[in-house]
């Protein structure tokens, strides 16, 4: 009953928040849930969340990204390509390398490899986060989609960087080659995993509707169920289950613009 309690809690703030920015339009929507949140949290309710990583990644995360790879525009993801690596994988591991002296510098009792490990965390941006926020600032709209396209994709790398940052600080030993093999197989095969698995959820939509079964209730369920298959399938052999989801939704939008056309 009290997790219940603090699910009606939160749900009910999410509507405040959405009142509120329309009082005060120039705060962005997340700022003001976290505020809200935080002042939950302070009052004396006796509320208590224990999330699990995992969990939330589920239920919050997989659910987004696959709706925003099903609305990112593919067109110019493709043209910017380069600078979207560019900005996903170089970006990443700079920030790592920086962010990771600068508070072993800060904090001298926190050992090299941890500091790494702590600054992968905080390394990529969240591509919500970044469409939230940029939908109040007036910018260009080849900036947005290079945004849009590196948020996506730069999980991956702060992934791998997070984890041979964890491995040097427990073994000390580090190796760039099972770094740079880690990457290519966590990003390509959850990429490719995730658009496999999306394919398939289609055609079996497609062989329900041709068997006469147009139950809305049935195929809505299998919509919202698909990007929590995708990630649980996908990490599952310890591919980005990430990268998945956006594939997911990326394959969806193109199979959703055939019916259309």
């Amino acid at each position: 009953m009290e997790f219940f309690l603090v699910i009606l809690a939160l749900l009910i703030l999410i509507g405040v928040s959405n009142v509120i920015n329309h009082f005060i339009p120039f705060i962005p929507v997340p700022l003001i849930q976290i505020a809200l949140g935080v002042i939950l949290a302070l009052l004396p309710l006796g509320m208590h969340v224990e999330m699990e990583t995992e969990l939330f990644l589920l239920l919050f995360i997989a659910p987004l990204l696959f709706n925003d790879g099903k609305n990112v525009p593919r067109t110019a993801l493709w043209k910017l390509r380069a600078p979207i690596l560019m900005l996903a994988l170089g970006l990443v591991f700079i920030t790592v390398w920086a962010g990771g002296y600068l508070i072993n510098w800060m904090i001298p009792s926190i050992p090299l490899p941890a500091a790494f490990a702590l600054a992968a965390i905080l390394s990529p941006t969240d591509v919500v986060a970044v469409s939230a926020l940029a939908s109040r600032v007036k910018l260009p709209k080849s900036i947005m989609h290079l945004l849009e396209g590196e948020g996506l994709m730069n999980d991956a790398s702060g992934l791998v960087a997070f984890k041979f940052a964890v491995a040097a600080t427990v073994t000390g030993v580090f190796s760039l080659f099972d770094a740079t093999f880690s990457f290519i197989w966590i990003a390509i095969g959850g990429f490719v995993g995730g658009a496999v698995l999306a394919f398939i959820i289609i055609r079996l939509r497609v062989f329900l509707r041709r068997l006469g079964m147009e139950d809305v209730t049935m195929h809505m369920l299998i919509e919202i169920l698909t990007p929590f298959i995708i990630l649980l399938a996908v990490e599952h052999f310890h591919l980005s289950g990430i990268l998945a989801v956006v594939a997911g939704g990326i394959v969806h939008a193109i199979e959703r613009d055939r019916e259309i056309s």
